[in-house]
């Protein structure tokens, strides 16, 4: 028999009506009495994982704060404690220096979440702001968010039917600055209801008129307006197919990035032009031309004695892909897909890159690994690549190669116990590329594929909220990493120390 309780993790009161699930075989489910108690009988001996959910609640294990619960079943098994997070919200109110409440603001929730042990920006949500200027985003887990408002031409003063606005408000991040990079973040701890208003100054709406070209008009355009996070913002915009005039009314005066769109049988078209409106724009340009698509171009380098010499990719089962990494807010992450060109020619390609800076991933299959990747002047390996609006794009050239070494061993602790832990191989110097990842269970890793060179090996008892990627964040724990320097081929063994992740954060 299994037994046990589901409590708050921050309270310790029990939590009663929880589905408490064994995920062995067969999966077993039972739900909690009132005092949050949950039995189970005839399950089979053996190693499940153990968890509990209820609305209003996150366990441990989905907000990445905890390893998943595993339990042994025997007849030795005693009761377990599992514990459910509370969700937290954050609320407040949009006014304008009076006081008085400012409805129909469009409000928008952002955070960094780590992904792959890599900061990236996420769009959470967006509401307007009621008739009393309140607004709230619930459900949410701990961590960092960011608040932005506005912008909207929506403003407190009643306007006579066909009268036009003479003034909007503006964008604003909290607690009030007009960039993202000055904005403050709400660090919300579980089940906190965290307050944050806005107190916002109206500024003059004006009109933005220009052109857009180099279209056919048989396919159609599309007009979208962004603000410099990358949020589409909505305004009465109008575009006439014939003369290509593009007409938007009462903008707020702020920083902004128009995009025109087409799309033909066989290319998508794209315009885009950053603007700061301070006051009537009769001159915008947007001249339409084939979306950025970068080829890439893949060889392999075989030291197999089953396949020697240099060889192009199997263009229809390629042993790699990329993806482009954005470093903002404003432009998408690309992903390489197969393209055909010709009759039974297929082609590598990031297509439609927005443009912005990129990290790129290029990710290899097994055995393979990346001996060198290039874009134009550019080492992927090392630095970042820039895509400009109209650009020519080179292709990304990549070699990899089969003759990759191996790194096993194991974990040990200060009493002598086999645990649970996380490997990072990190190559060195510090670069661009992503650290190789193994699990431990029973205290011994096993790492493939790895590019001949010099490594720093980390074995953390949990990475969850931790920024591994960045060699910065890294850096402080260097000193308890093993350094090691592998050859082509090379098979090597090592003894590690535990690591203790001593805290999350940006």
């Amino acid at each position: 028999m299994l037994s046990g309780t589901v409590v708050n993790s921050v309270t310790g009161e029990p939590i009663g009506r929880a589905l408490v699930r064994v995920n062995g075989f067969p999966q077993r489910t039972s739900f909690t009495d009132g005092e949050g108690h949950f039995e189970m009988d005839g399950l089979s001996a053996g190693h499940v994982n153990i968890t509990a959910q209820k609305p209003g609640y996150i366990n441990e294990q989905d907000a990445s704060v905890h390893s998943p619960t595993w339990v042994d079943i025997d007849s030795n098994t005693g009761a377990v404690v599992l514990k459910l997070i509370p969700n937290g919200a954050i609320y407040g109110r949009v006014t304008d220096t009076s006081g008085q409440p400012i409805e129909h603001v469009p409000v928008r929730l952002t955070d960094r979440t780590l992904r792959e042990g890599r900061r990236h920006w996420e769009q959470l949500g967006m509401m307007e702001t009621d008739e009393d200027g309140r607004f709230r985003f619930p459900n949410l887990m701990p961590g960092s968010y960011y608040l932005a408002a506005g912008p909207s031409n929506v403003g407190t003063q009643l306007l006579a039917a066909g009268e036009k606005p003479k003034t909007g408000i503006p964008l604003a991040y909290y607690p009030g600055v007009s960039d993202l990079t000055s904005a403050s973040p709400i660090q919300l701890s579980a089940g906190q209801q965290a307050s944050a208003d806005f107190s916002m100054s109206a500024v003059p709406v004006y009109q933005l008129t220009g052109t857009v070209t180099a279209y056919f008009p048989e396919q159609g355009v599309g007009i979208q307006i962004f603000n410099p996070s990358g949020d589409e913002v909505s305004f009465s915009t109008n575009f006439n197919m014939e003369s290509g005039m593009i007409h938007v009314d009462n903008v707020p005066a702020g920083p902004y990035i128009v995009r025109a769109f087409s799309q033909t049988p066989n290319v998508a078209l794209r315009s885009e032009v950053r603007v700061n409106v301070a006051s009537n724009i009769e001159n915008l340009r947007l001249v339409l031309g084939p979306a950025i698509s970068i080829p890439i171009v893949a060889r392999t380098e075989s030291r197999s004695s089953l396949n020697q010499g240099a060889a192009a990719v199997n263009q229809d089962q390629p042993p790699v892909s990329v993806r482009l990494i954005s470093a903002d807010t404003t432009s998408a992450e690309s992903y390489s897909t197969l393209t055909q060109q010709g009759p039974g020619r297929n082609v590598m390609v990031l297509q439609n890159v927005d443009p912005g800076t990129y990290a790129v991933d290029v990710i290899p299959q097994g055995p393979w690994y990346v001996q060198s990747a290039s874009y134009a002047q550019t080492n992927l390996l090392y630095d970042d690549i820039s895509v400009a609006t109209g650009g020519q794009s080179s292709p990304m050239e990549i070699v990899l190669r089969d003759d990759g070494a191996s790194v096993a061993g194991s974990v040990k602790t200060s009493d002598g116990s086999q645990p649970q832990a996380t490997v990072l191989v990190v190559p060195q110097p510090a670069s661009k590329v992503t650290p190789k990842m193994a699990q431990v269970f029973s205290g011994g890793f096993d790492v493939t594929g790895l590019a001949p060179g010099e490594y720093l090996v980390f074995a953390f008892d949990r990475v969850d909220g931790m920024e591994y990627s960045n060699p910065d964040v890294l850096q402080g724990y260097a000193s308890q990493a093993a350094h090691i320097t592998l050859a082509a081929n090379q098979k090597a063994q090592v003894v590690l120390d535990l690591i203790h992740n001593v805290g999350k954060g940006e």
